[in-house]
């Protein structure tokens, strides 16, 4: 079977993305429940909550690449991904159940019990995740088909995060009122117990769904990194990195969009509040933001594929500098239009999370055009880390900027806190946004050039020369690599 360019089947993309609805499932009941089930639940003392999250986070980043490497080297009857998701799901749902029990342990057992499960379930996650997110680059190497897949993928992924953030406070609370016979005293950790085991349950089925529709295409021309010894399979790549311009600039955007998002998502809560002041309001918003965001996706699927990946990019980036903006310029006794310009916002970010993991398996094709290596997993695991850096960064950034404009939890806030709280969220955010939109004013890898990549490592593992020959790199992104013509490539 040669490199494929043809229409993916419906049944295929609903199988693909209905691994991104069990990954959500996960990360939204981890970024939603976990620290209050911990505090509030378990008793873990806050400071230990958040010292736990931030080894989870560092373990987290680093085992990113090294699942890349190791995905990259795995061959199986079963594929080099797959066989990750089907088994990798099922220690992932007992982590999960794990996670959100609450053991009969003293306050130091509790602590180290916490950081463990924490820890352990975000390993796990990413021994799912990273060969889950690289499996696209091998269902097809169709560019348009590829913004297709992944807005399919990105429509589950917030219903997974919608499905989990109603099931398990709803589902925990009617079992503890269940078992406890309506006494609010009585100890109240068995329904998020059970919870975490329905859903963790819910998350293996849809794994080994999803396993079992998508089938991974053995193309010819594909390599084994097995071949190579292991160092000189992570040397070689680490070589190629620096120097795919691309790649880089796409890193380099999306660990900004992941500041700026930190920025401006984390603060909703203390935008409504305490600018707001209104809570209530806050519980009925953050649910239409999401549901905004998944309503945009098929528009900027739709553009994407009538124009091109870049293209939707710096549209939806300029839509989510203006709404920065306009945020910032809407009266503080007009609640409404904050409101809009924020909804405006979720919908203009929407366009990143479409755009970056639909460009990551296009950029796997050029790096092998260019480098004659076709690292699939190494690459989506070291664009994992950039957005686990950058993530870390932010939240590092995030609680010295609120001591600087006079924070203080739980008190009224001055005006000029206030002020500062809204440029916060639109001035800094807004100049990171400008700043991804001249990173990739120089991304050159539209669908033309694209196609005639995939033509060349067709016509590379066949023998033959592609009927079009690919222009050059853009300027300073250099030629293809030595590794290229040890393969007999005849192209640029």
């Amino acid at each position: 079977m040669a490199y494929g360019q043809a229409p993916v089947a419906l049944k295929i993309k609903l199988g693909y993305a209905i691994g991104d609805l069990g990954l959500n499932l996960h990360w939204q009941a981890m970024t939603l429940f976990l620290a209050y089930f911990q505090t509030d639940v378990q008793g873990v003392p806050p400071v230990w909550v958040g010292i736990g999250f931030l080894v989870a986070a560092i373990v987290d980043g680093l085992a990113n690449p090294l699942m890349g490497v190791w995905a990259d080297r795995t061959s199986t009857r079963l594929g080099r991904y797959r066989p990750f998701i089907l088994w990798g799901g099922l220690p992932l749902g007992a982590v999960m159940a794990a996670c959100f029990a609450a053991p009969g342990l003293g306050q130091a057992g509790l602590i180290a019990y916490a950081i463990l499960s924490h820890t352990v379930w975000r390993g796990v996650y990413t021994i799912v995740s990273i060969p889950y997110a690289s499996l696209s680059a091998r269902i097809t190497q169709d560019a348009e088909e590829r913004s297709s897949l992944t807005g399919y993928r990105m429509t589950c992924a917030f219903i997974g995060g919608i499905t989990v953030s109603f099931l398990l406070p709803a589902l925990a609370t009617r079992i503890d009122h269940m078992a406890t016979g309506g006494h609010a005293s009585a100890y109240g950790g068995l329904g998020y117990s059970i919870s975490g085991l329905v859903v963790g349950a819910l998350s293996v089925a849809l794994f080994w769904l999803c396993a079992s529709v998508v089938k991974e295409e053995p193309w010819p021309a594909l390599a084994p990194a097995s071949r190579a010894t292991l160092d000189s399979d992570v040397v070689g790549f680490l070589r190629t990195l620096g120097r795919s311009g691309p790649l880089m600039r796409l890193l380099l955007s999306i660990g900004l969009i992941q500041v700026a998002g930190a920025l401006q998502f984390r603060n909703l809560v203390y935008f409504f509040k305490y600018d707001v002041g209104d809570m209530d309001l806050a519980a009925y918003a953050m649910p239409a933001f999401s549901a905004a965001s998944a309503i945009s996706v098929p528009f900027w699927v739709w553009l994407s594929r009538r124009t091109s990946k870049k293209v939707s990019w710096q549209l939806g980036t300029g839509l989510a500098a203006l709404s920065s903006l306009a945020f910032l310029l809407a009266p503080s006794d007009q609640p409404a239009l904050a409101v809009a310009a924020i909804a405006a916002l979720f919908v203009g970010c929407t366009v990143h999370a479409v755009g970056f993991w639909a460009m990551l398996p296009d950029l796997v094709d050029y790096n092998e055009w260019r480098f004659g290596r076709r690292d699939e997993a190494k690459i989506f695991g070291v664009a994992s880390l950039a957005q686990k850096v950058a993530l870390g960064l932010a939240g590092a950034l995030l609680g010295w900027l609120l001591s600087a404009i006079g924070f203080v939890p739980n008190a009224t806030q001055s005006a000029e806190t206030l002020s500062g709280l809204r440029q916060l969220m639109s001035l800094l955010p807004c100049g990171l946004f400008l700043t991804t939109l001249a990173l990739m004013a120089g991304y050159p890898l539209d669908g033309a050039m694209h196609r005639r990549v995939v033509e060349a490592l067709a016509g590379r593992a066949a023998g033959t020369t592609p009927a079009t020959p690919l222009p050059s790199p853009p300027s300073g992104l250099g030629r293809p690599g030595i590794e290229h013509q040890a393969r007999g490539g005849a192209v640029g």
